[in-house]
């Protein structure tokens, strides 16, 4: 797998050729990044990103100017070098040695978006035993990404969803969970999870439509009692899952339905507004 795509990446502040691009940081155990979708070249709710980018920053105790003032401008400069229409852009805060100031880098990813199949039929799901020792930061963990990435494919599953030591269903390995129940939904709590940009935007949604959500501790003995569930994120938008493990839930699922069409309309709506007000100006 290439870790870059295209012709450039930035480089605190500078547009370099790909071939320059040194991706060792990979090997380390942590690093903080974020991770944003472009579509029709425009970087989807990048405000939301850099917000979270911030506090990831400010959660594992960086200067807060490790993340240029100029962000907007910086992917800006790398969406229109690679002429980019429709891709994954990341950004990579390593923090500096001493005195030094961080290595900030920002580069286009590879990507895999769910076929349109998976949207309607559903993807499987694993329970994966694993926790985040900083939920709230998105802060690379190498070893939980590896574990979860070796269950998929010994399970060809799509994703895993994490659980803690009390048995709790947290979040999915690059995802947030959703579950239905009666007659609205659960999702486990703030506290305990990533909070992803697409579960934001979800959590407005359903009070914007008048679903009932919960933001509730997610029992592993309370899944058979769920009557739906989906994972949100970034590349996956509103995707229902049709299986976890060996309980069983209908994709198609009215209010599943209901979120992935609200969502859907709200990504048009940033969308038509951003080429009118162009958010990176």
């Amino acid at each position: 797998m290439t870790e870059c795509l295209g012709k450039y990446f930035m480089r605190n502040g500078k547009l370099l050729e790909t071939n320059g691009f040194q991706c060792d940081f990979l090997s380390r155990p942590h690093y903080i990044y974020e991770v944003f979708r472009v579509i029709e070249g425009i970087p989807l709710f990048i405000e939301d990103h850099l917000e979270r980018l911030r506090q990831t920053v400010r959660l594992s105790g960086l200067q807060e100017d490790s993340v240029p003032g100029d962000f907007f401008e910086q992917v800006s400069r790398l969406v229109e070098a690679n002429e980019l229409r429709e891709g994954n852009i990341k950004v990579v805060v390593l923090p500096g040695e001493g005195d030094e100031p961080a290595d900030f880098m920002i580069y286009v990813m590879e990507h895999q978006y769910p076929t349109k199949e998976q949207f309607i039929e559903g993807v499987a799901l694993a329970l994966h035993q694993g926790i985040r020792q900083n939920p709230n930061a998105k802060v690379m963990d190498v070893g939980l990404r590896s574990n979860a990435n070796a269950i998929k494919h010994e399970q060809q599953v799509y994703e895993t969803l994490l659980v803690d030591e009390q048995d709790c269903i947290t979040e999915g390995s690059r995802s947030n969970v959703f579950f239905v129940y009666g007659q609205g939904l659960i999702t486990p709590p703030i506290e305990d999870v990533l909070p992803g940009v697409t579960r934001k935007h979800v959590v407005k949604l359903c009070r914007d439509l008048g679903i009932p959500l919960s933001e509730q501790k997610v029992p592993e003995s309370s899944l058979a009692e769920m009557e739906g569930v989906f994972i949100t994120g970034t590349s996956r938008k509103v995707l229902p899952a049709f299986r976890i493990d060996a309980w069983l839930y209908p994709p198609d699922h009215p209010i599943i339905r209901r979120v992935q069409q609200a969502f859907n309309r709200q990504v048009k709506r940033y969308l038509d507004g951003a080429v009118a007000k162009n958010p990176l100006g």
